[in-house]
């Protein structure tokens, strides 16, 4: 069972490593510990933390770091936050804002005992068996470019162009796969003339827009230096496995053993 454990069991189970770690590590785990500092920052070497990361010990600790850190780091915020926490079998930290009718995320940490596929989907760990995966952090901003919005609206028009030129497989046949063709295809057009139709008419940012800018790089740009991190930290994308993805979000990742840290970019 992945959880959080208490501080005091987890200093216990440090001093079981005295004699066997190096006094450095010894150090650094229990300033982790005392939230001193972010798991994520730079440290130590490379070479020990790969080493660490071989400990479920260091697992323990580097999941109590991250989750009580963020927490302390909102409650110091001026903002109406919504946290978040161990919904169901999923064992996370979500810290969201509402902005009218909508939540508009800021912060996630997974810390669940699964293991994502390729496909958006998880693998369950086997019972018996242990991971040494620390989690997934999840950072948001939202950005406005009109680059990037007339590029969507260039994504969608092509695809229209291609189902009004798609002809039913099916056409000899007036009901059964024929029929259920012909409806899921013109669903499939209004949906996206919908899009295009909603992008085309934003000529101008709504005062909700402006603030969901305002606070999510406010809160990004915190965060990053919590972390020890900046935007060029994250140089590897994270690909969409979905037949359309947009290019109105895009995530980048950076990786470290056992933890993954995701900017989700959002462009309106």
């Amino acid at each position: 069972m992945n959880r959080i454990y208490p501080k005091e069991l987890l200093i216990k189970q440090l001093n079981e490593y005295k004699g066997i770690l190096q006094e450095t590590i010894i150090n650094y785990l229990n300033s982790l510990i005392e939230l001193e500092f972010s798991v994520v920052r730079d440290y130590i070497s490379n070479s020990d933390r790969q080493a660490l990361a071989e400990l479920e010990l260091y697992k323990n600790i580097a999941i109590y770091n991250i989750y009580n850190r963020a927490k302390t780091f909102f409650a110091k915020q001026n903002g109406n936050f919504i946290i978040a926490e161990d919904t169901g079998t999923v064992k996370r930290l979500g810290v969201s804002t509402k902005l009218g009718n909508r939540y508009v995320e800021l912060f996630d940490f997974n810390y669940s005992e699964i293991i994502p596929n390729r496909w958006g989907g998880e693998y369950n760990i086997p019972v018996g068996f242990k991971t040494l995966k620390i989690g997934d952090i999840s950072l948001f901003q939202t950005i406005e470019s009109k680059e990037i919005k007339e590029a969507e609206m260039g994504r969608i028009m092509r695809k229209l162009e291609r189902l009004y030129a798609s002809k039913n497989p099916y056409r000899s046949c007036k009901i059964g796969p024929g029929a259920c063709w012909e409806v899921d295809h013109e669903n499939e057009i209004k949906e996206y003339e919908a899009q295009f139709q909603k992008l085309d008419s934003k000529k101008e940012l709504s005062d909700k827009d402006k603030r969901e800018i305002e606070i999510t790089r406010k809160i990004y740009n915190l965060l990053l230096e919590d972390l020890g991190l900046k935007d060029e930290s994250f140089d590897e994308f994270l690909p969409d496995y979905g037949l359309e993805p947009t290019v109105l979000k895009k995530t980048l990742v950076k990786r470290m053993p056992n933890l993954t840290i995701k900017n989700n970019i959002n462009y309106i």
